[in-house]
């Protein structure tokens, strides 16, 4: 039997969902929710879905979904969680899981109370570039971290409830700049202390930040550096990382499909898989860990602490020094 899975919310996210997850649907049976009902229609027929549904009540109680991927406004998360978890669907959660540290904590609380599995949906986390990543440094190849660099300058003009600072939590440091710092984590570890500022807006009408510079330090001396803005420029083709090491660095582009390795013999460029996106691989992961009972590889615990990671660098940017994180 299939797998079911209802995108809850049918924003312009959730066509970016549905497009690249197309090659995982001989597996799921994809259905869409919304508010409004003939849009929803509209998702399941452009993309091949099983069913669509004219409110969020009536897909998590329909016994065909067993999952629910909520893609709604950060400050309806817990709601929608508390819903889904309430009819016995297992959650995967659009970053970042909640507005604050608090509001995460309840959801991780609410999935773990009805006993339903909960993910993160941290798509850069499958990225194959960051899984390549991820296994060099964990099997020594870079040797001791020293410097990781994450880069975003991607011109967005925020609107609606993303350029309400209540609803989004924030400006583009939870919205986007949240997957830099869950990508650090992911390599490093957590850090030690924090400190940030604010970039100077180019953009009239915003209601929250739209850069961020924020360098944090690490236990044995490591140091990250996130620098990601909405309206600098010049801007990058894409997002851009590098890690380096005592042995080695690593070069890669966020949504590209090569990892660059330099070292004492050169340089030697490695190409990937085509997932560039990290959509499917998370939406696979999510169904095999729900099918075979395991735990998913982005926990709802870890969301959380990505949650509290970007307060402590609100917090540092609004006090204007550190501040430590544990």
């Amino acid at each position: 039997m299939k797998f079911g899975l209802c995108v809850i919310g049918c924003g312009a996210f959730a066509r970016t969902f549905a497009t690249e997850i197309q090659g995982e649907l001989m597996d799921i049976d994809l259905y869409f929710a919304s508010r409004d009902g003939g849009k929803a229609a509209t998702f399941a027929t452009e993309y091949r879905g099983a069913g669509s549904f004219g409110s969020y009540e009536s897909a998590v109680a329909d016994g065909r979904v067993d999952a629910v991927y909520i893609c709604t406004p950060h400050h309806l998360h817990l709601e929608h969680a508390r819903l889904a978890a309430g009819a016995d669907k297992h959650i995967l959660l659009e970053k970042p899981l909640a507005r604050t540290a608090a509001e995460a904590n309840a959801i991780v609380s609410v999935a773990a109370d009805a006993g339903v599995t909960l993910m993160a949906a941290e798509n850069y986390r499958f990225m194959p570039p960051v899984l390549a990543a991820k296994e060099l440094v964990d099997g020594g190849a870079v040797g001791t971290l020293r410097l990781v660099q994450l880069q975003e300058d991607f011109p967005f003009q925020p609107t609606e409830w993303r350029n309400d600072a209540e609803q989004n939590g924030g400006g583009v440091l939870i919205d986007g700049g949240i997957h830099k710092a869950s990508l650090l984590a992911y390599l490093a570890g957590d850090p030690s202390e924090v400190y940030a500022a604010e970039v100077p807006s180019a953009q009239p009408g915003m209601a929250a930040e739209d850069g961020v510079f924020a360098m944090l330090r690490f236990p044995g001396g490591l140091v990250g550096v996130i620098n990601h803005t909405w309206s600098a420029g010049p801007h990058s083709d894409r997002p851009w990382v590098t890690v380096s090491g005592s042995k080695a660095s690593l070069s890669f582009e966020l949504g590209g499909d090569w990892i660059d390795t330099i070292n004492e013999a050169g340089r030697h460029r490695k190409m990937l898989g085509s997932d560039r996106a990290g959509l499917a691989g998370m939406v696979r992961e999510f169904r095999e860990c729900i099918q075979q009972g395991g735990k998913p590889a982005m926990t709802g615990e870890e969301g959380s602490r990505d949650v509290a990671l970007v307060q402590a660098v609100y917090e540092s940017m609004r006090l204007g020094i550190p501040v430590q994180f544990s």
